[in-house]
Order: C-alpha cells, then structure tokens, then sequence
C-alpha cells in the first residue's frame, strides 16, 4: 500500500512543477504608462521630445542597433557586421525575415533608402551623423555595406542605434515629412489609435522578429497635471510612470507596498549657463569665482534630499568611463572673493557689492523657467551665493518659450544671445558620448551648435579637432580627459547636478523593465522579448526580472499557491504512511522521512 501511495504523490509533485512554466509564459494583456504630454505623430519626422517621445517611436521602428542598458550598442535588425580596421567601412548582414506592420518584408533597399531619405528631407538629429557616409552598396536583401568619408568612432551609436529605419514602399511617396502622420514600422508594437491630448494605444506585433512582445497592448495616457499623474498611479488607474518622482514624494512612493520604485543615475544635467560673450562674462577669473561660490552639495542635499549628484566641473557624469575623475567639485566662497579682488573687481562705494575694474557698477540678471519649482528654487540659492561674494544679481522666472527665445533664440545660436546667466538643463542624450562636449563648447556655429553661452577658447577649438582624427581608445581616453580639464579650468558654465532617476511602477501588472542608465525604465528594451538584467528597486534588493514574458495580474500569485497546495498534499500522503506503519507495528520503514 505504501509503494502506491508514494508513486501518487510524486506524480502530483512531478505534474505540480509541470504546470508552473504554463504561469511563466503567459502575457501581460494591458499595460498603461502615463506620459505627460501629446508627442503628435509617431513618427521620425513628428515626435515632440527625446524622452519619452523618441522613446514611443522606437517601439514602432527599429534601428540597425539599440542602446543596451548601459547605452552600449547592440545588434538589432543586425545579425552580423564586421568593420574594416582602418574604420571606413561597415559591413552588416540583417536578420532575416523581418516584416513591417502591414506584413511586407524589411529589406536593406529599406535601410539604404532611410539613409538617402533623410539627406534630402533634413532632420537635424538623424541626418547630421549620416554626412559622413560617403557611399552605400547594396549586396542583396539582407546585405550592405556603409563606406564613410572619415572614420567615425561614434557611428555606431549615432546614427545606427538611433536612425530609425523607414519603409520605402510608404516614404517613398512622401513630400512633405513634416506633415506625415504615417507611423506604420517594424518595431515591437503597432499603433492602433492616437486620440490629441488623450492617449496613444498600441497592439503587439505579433510577427515581430526577435519573439512575440511580452503585452498585447500598451495605453499611454496623457496627464499633464503632475500630481493628477502620481495619483492616478497609486489609485492603480495606472501601472507606471514616464517621468521621475520628485524628491520630496520618494519615501511616499517606497512605503506604498503595491509599488515598486526603481533608482537609478540620471544623464540630465542642470547647470547655471553662463553668457561668455557678455561683460563682466567674458572674463574667466569671473566665471571662476561665481564657481567658487556655489555648494553643489548643499543643492543636491537640500533641493534633491539626496535624490541626485553633485555636478562635475568638466560636464561628463561621474559614471561614465570618459570620465575624469581627477576634477573635483570646488566650494570655497573665500577664495571666489579673492579671485574677483585679484582681478580688479572690489567694492569701491562699500555698498556690499563689487565695481567692476573701471569702476561700473555691475548688476546682473538670472533667467529660469516660472514652471519649475525646484529650478527657480537652485536659481535663488545660487543667486544668493554670488550676492555672497559682492556680485549682484537678481532671479527672474519666466516662461519656458520667453527664456527659450533669449537665451536659445530659435534653437538656433548663429541667432545670438540676450542674457546674463540663467539656470539651463540638457537632456541625457548629451551624456551618451563625449564628443557631445565639442557641440558644447565649441566656438565655430556649425561645430558648437549648442554653445548656447557663446564660449570661445582656440585651445578646446584644438583639442576638438584632435578628438575628430583620433581614434585609438587610449589617446581619444587622453584627449577627452584635456577637454574636461580645461573647461573645468575656464568655467564656461558650472554643472550643478544630475537629478538621479526616481521611477514608480505596479509590478502585480508587469514587472519585466529593464533600467536603461540615464534614461530609467520607459526604453525599448522594457517591452520586448528575451533575456534581461536585474533592477535594483529603491530599497538596494535585487529584483530578478527573469524573462521578459512576465506574469500578468491573473497568474501571479498562481505558482506560489500551487506549490502550497502541493506541500499540503505531500503532507497529508506522508501522514497516511506514518498512520499506517503504527498499525502494522513494523519495526523499520521502507524510507527514512
């Protein structure tokens, strides 16, 4: 009898474990992630902003390759390449059988017309990095080959993991592509309906070549309104946010225990831009001092409660390799005064603030954006520091588009300037590589496209065009290392802080995002199929996101009540055996329990 019975209750175990792949494998069926504004079409041409417009984009195209985790380029449509050595040709075989939404095969006719597209219908972002490709060869359907005018050490991440590639038999017929409102691709997820300032909703390519998407559908609800957008997550009318928590909402959010918060490194930057090409400005011993006088970590600690990091003096973020982790901050609001006293500026009516060396008085103004409650406040505590320091200046909240229009007249700085300082913040796409740094600071327009203080100095003009025809790893390390040195040294504008990223999330819906450094959770690589790293939630546990395919609300708890219920079982099986040795009075039992 007691052979029978144990052969029952490894069966029931052996079907248990059998049955719980079936809970593993099943798909999220909706998803909702609030964003906060409508990004119009959808597409390379129409979308609004770099976050997370572009990132709503690239779930509908693809690229050649795709940022990992670590913004490193990865293959995507690409399933092999090799690169000469002499760094002018790139050799790629795409995946094959890759289809766009509309069931039409993608074929390198697609990726050499998107190239070709693009240089005549220009597009800044996209099209910029494809002037360097000096020919195109296409082999057949899935081979081509790239061959650039100069070697590029950036091709790859510009533009191959960030042009999205078009379908011909569409763009083809297209004129005026910044009307198009065409969004059909071959990423992960089709557009199903676009409702103006209401939602986005998508459906999952199911043919999608690199496996079916993980959620049959995604909504991206627009809620401009912050707090309505927070509330709406812990009221589970959402499941995950695109933007960052603000600091003083964090330990709200981690005390929600149907929550999970993920933290990580931010790549946007906030600094006090500076107009070098204005007087008192323009000289560095001024620019110097007012870096002196500002406690960074006063900022962080106050303003971001934590939540961020102190700015590097050569721009580059602190977890970059390129990274020159010799430059310290400084914060020494004594030697600020001397440095103004040493180069003329004291304060010669004893009123409490300086003349500059002829004597004029100096008053100046700070700029910043009226609906930014944590920048107007880091505006003031600077402003208040170069008071400190007998400098006076005055904050001046405004708009975004009259702030925009004086200091960045069009986006445009061949258009110049009117202004004396203002609190400024870019994007994380200038931390992705550090040639970014030449668009920074660069004196020539068309290099320094976003010198947007008017900065000129011949020797980072130098070492710029050093960077450009160096391309060993170890000497461009070198170079890049100068260049923060130097503006370090010059203060062209000072890096406050990187506000770190603070993203909330229902796990109970889905829980297979992936953390893209600098970025957060709302990337391509959250949504799609395979094999993922693990997130680290705001409590410092690692959080194994395992497959992609992660469990929908109905199959959650499923596996964990199954292995209860067959403990139980066992249990009851095991007693039985123990009841019925006693009745036989048998010295020995078949099995040691």
């Amino acid at each position: 009898m007691k052979k029978p019975l144990l052969l029952i209750a490894v069966s029931l175990l052996l079907v248990i474990s059998n049955l719980t792949p079936v809970f593993a494998d099943q798909k999220t069926k909706s998803l909702k992630v609030g964003i906060t504004k409508d990004e119009n079409g959808l597409n390379p041409y129409t979308y609004v902003t770099g976050y997370p417009g572009l990132d709503l984009v690239n779930l509908l195209y693809d690229n050649m390759f795709v940022l990992d985790e670590d913004n490193q380029p990865q293959p995507w449509l690409v399933k092999e390449y090799n690169v000469s050595e002499d760094g002018l040709t790139y050799e790629f075989t795409l995946h094959e059988n890759i289809t766009w939404h509309d069931g039409k095969p993608l074929t390198t006719e697609d990726v050499k017309f998107t190239m070709e597209y693009f240089i005549d219908h220009p597009k800044s972002r996209f099209t910029n990095p494809l002037k360097s490709i000096a020919s195109i060869d296409q082999s057949d359907e899935t081979t081509i080959s790239l061959t650039l005018s100069e070697a590029d050490p950036n091709f790859m991440i510009q533009p191959l993991a960030d042009l999205p590639i078009l379908p011909k038999h569409i763009w083809s017929e297209i004129s005026n592509p910044d009307e198009e409102t065409n969004a059909i691709g071959s990423g992960p997820y089709i557009l199903e309906e676009h409702k103006s300032g209401q939602y986005y909703k998508m459906k999952a390519h199911k043919d999608y070549f690199h496996g079916e998407p993980p959620i049959e559908e995604i909504v991206f609800p627009i809620i401009e309104d912050t707090t309505a957008m927070l509330n709406a997550l812990q009221a589970g009318e959402i499941d995950a946010l695109s933007s960052s928590i603000s600091p003083e909402l964090v330990e709200q959010f981690e005390s929600n225990s149907s929550l999970k918060v993920a933290r990580g490194p931010g790549y946007s930057t906030t600094l006090f831009q500076i107009n070098a090409e204005k007087y008192p400005m323009t000289e560095s011993a001024f620019r110097q001092a007012v870096n002196y006088a500002v406690d960074k970590q006063n900022l962080v600690d106050t303003l971001l409660l934590g939540y961020g990091e102190v700015g590097s003096p050569g721009f580059i973020h602190p977890s970059s390799t390129f990274h020159n982790s010799e430059l310290k901050p400084v914060y020494d609001q004594e030697k600020a005064k001397l440095i103004l006293e040493e180069a003329g500026f004291k304060d010669v009516d004893r009123d409490g603030f300086r003349e500059d060396p002829k004597g004029e008085k100096i008053d100046l103004t700070t700029l910043v954006y009226a609906n930014s409650p944590i920048r107007i406040r880091t505006a003031e505590l600077v402003s208040e520091a170069i008071n400190e320091i007998g400098i006076k200046n005055t904050v001046k909240a405004m708009d975004a588009t009259t702030v925009d229009s004086l200091m960045w007249p069009d986006f445009d700085v061949t258009k110049g300037r009117d202004y004396d300082m203002g609190l400024w913040g870019w994007s994380n796409t200038m931390q992705l590589f550090p040639d970014r740094m030449v668009e920074l600071f660069h004196s020539d327009p068309a290099v320094g496209s976003v010198n947007i203080g008017a900065y000129k100095n011949a020797d980072f003009d130098a070492l710029s065009e050093q960077l450009s025809t160096t391309f060993k790893e170890e000497e461009r390390m070198k170079v890049i290392k100068e260049m923060q040195s130097l503006v370090a040294e010059d203060s062209p504008f000072i890096t406050l802080y990187y506000q770190e990223i603070v993203n909330a999330y229902n796990p109970s819906v889905y829980d297979g995002y992936v953390f893209q450094v600098g970025k957060g959770i709302i990337n391509k690589l959250s949504f799609v199929s395979g094999e993922k790293s693990e997130i680290k939630t705001s409590d410092q546990k690692e959080v194994a996101t395992g497959d992609v395919a992660s469990q929908s609300t109905s199959g959650g708890g499923s596996k964990n009540t199954l292995f209860i219920l067959g403990g139980l079982i066992l249990i009851v099986v095991i007693g039985f055996f123990f009841i019925k040795r006693k009745g036989k009075s048998k010295p020995k039992d078949d099995f040691d329990f």
